[in-house]
């Protein structure tokens, strides 16, 4: 049974983590649940729901949530089925830093997959190891595209080869967009090593490193024991929510941090 009673009212924040602290126990939550462990309206209790569902950290079910699996990183086609208006506006932002005449890398993430169609008809050139970024570019003669060649990762629709390596290694590139799966304080983890190495060599190649990633990244629990960069090499970080001061730490002060979402 939950626990009805809380010393003091939480912001969303502390909610969003003590729901996934539920889910843990509970497995399964309502809405109506959640509206009386936290002692606040049915609209607010859903609108945390939707947080946590549309950003992949749990599953929505009729009249509430349930856990996701914690011990995988759901699969592409799993994570591109949540459909998020916070995605969009990370995509949206991530954008920004895309200008003609670059010649940019974009990795394979559901939310960079968004941004790719926002630019369709700009002067430049993308290299990308994403299946799904190089489709949601073929609306228009530009940008050129160099899709990697190798072998298909079909779970989590990426390509991968010791060419594609090489070719990397060849290119300059402006900047590069990356996802991730967690967030620790030495790096970032991917589930796949050969995912970890391109992102980790693209990086290495970039004037400029654009990381994608929800809060909720950085207590992801999933297995993704590959590390590809560490937090030093990021210069901008597109997130959802503000971050606290713990997690601000983790990263240089030339890191700029920004939220799509207010406080």
């Amino acid at each position: 049974m939950l626990d009805y009673e809380l010393e003091r009212k939480m912001n969303q924040e502390e909610r969003i983590a003590e729901i996934k602290k539920l889910l843990k126990k509970e497995h399964k939550l309502t809405t109506r649940q959640l509206a009386q462990h936290f002692q606040v309206s049915f609209d607010t209790a859903r609108r945390d729901v939707l947080r946590l569902t549309t950003t992949g950290q749990a599953i929505r079910i009729h009249g509430g949530l349930m856990e996701i699996n914690q011990n995988n990183v759901p699969d592409f086609l799993a994570r591109n089925q949540i459909q998020s208006p916070v995605k969009n506006k990370m995509a949206k932002m991530a954008k920004k830093f895309i200008h003609p005449g670059q010649c940019d890398f974009i990795g394979s993430s559901t939310t960079l997959k968004l941004m790719c169609p926002l630019i369709n008809g700009m002067n430049l050139q993308v290299v990308t190891n994403s299946i799904d970024n190089a489709l949601n570019m073929m609306e228009s003669p530009l940008p050129k595209i160099r899709l990697l060649g190798g072998v298909i990762n079909k779970e989590q629709r990426f390509i991968f080869s010791e060419a594609a390596l090489d070719t990397l290694r060849r290119i300059r590139f402006n900047t590069a967009f990356i996802g991730t799966a967690s967030i620790n304080k030495d790096g970032i983890y991917m589930p796949n090593m050969s995912d970890a190495n391109i992102v980790k060599i693209a990086a290495e190649h970039s004037n400029l490193v654009v990381l994608i990633a929800e809060n909720y990244k950085f207590e992801n629990q999933n297995s993704a024991p590959f590390k590809s960069i560490g937090l030093d090499k990021i210069d901008v970080l597109i997130t959802d929510s503000p971050l606290g001061k713990e997690k601000k730490s983790y990263f240089d002060s030339h890191t700029q941090i920004i939220s799509v979402l207010k406080e």
